[in-house]
């Protein structure tokens, strides 16, 4: 797998437990987005429209970068929730925290996984392979 497509997967799951908050601040940008004050709001012109906003304004359903957020979303989501409980302890553990506290060798020594360091890689791997299928990566 390309290096490249490999972080973009960790990016995505290190953002996956805040999906939610990145979805709901999204719709609200597009609900309510933001006016700028009209300084020559009194001055009379050609009654031609100054609020570029009203005319440029994304539909929640046509914004990719929500779409784009929500299909992460899916495509985790059901990647965990197919996989075995190791992956989705190695997963979950080296990606999703904000802060890891431990490497693929510390689960194993520490008895949170019960594979192999070799094994527990080939796991990681399967499942960032799976990711970047659903998603269309190149691998």
């Amino acid at each position: 797998m390309r290096k490249s497509t490999f972080n973009y997967i960790k990016d995505i799951l290190a953002d996956y437990p805040r999906i939610n908050e990145y979805i709901k601040q999204r719709e609200e940008e597009l609900r309510y987005p933001h006016r700028e004050s009209d300084l020559n709001a009194d001055i009379r012109g050609n009654k031609s429209s100054y609020d570029h906003q009203d005319n440029m304004m994304i539909t929640i359903e046509q914004d990719q970068r929500l779409l784009g957020l929500e299909r992460n979303k899916q495509v985790v989501a059901n990647l965990l929730d197919e996989c075995c409980e190791d992956t989705k302890v190695i997963i979950r553990e080296l990606y999703m925290r904000r802060m890891p506290k431990y490497t693929i060798q510390g689960l194993i020594t520490n008895g949170l996984i019960f594979v192999g360091r070799t094994k527990a890689f080939e796991l990681r791997d399967r499942f960032f392979l799976e990711v970047a299928k659903d998603l269309n990566l190149n691998i």
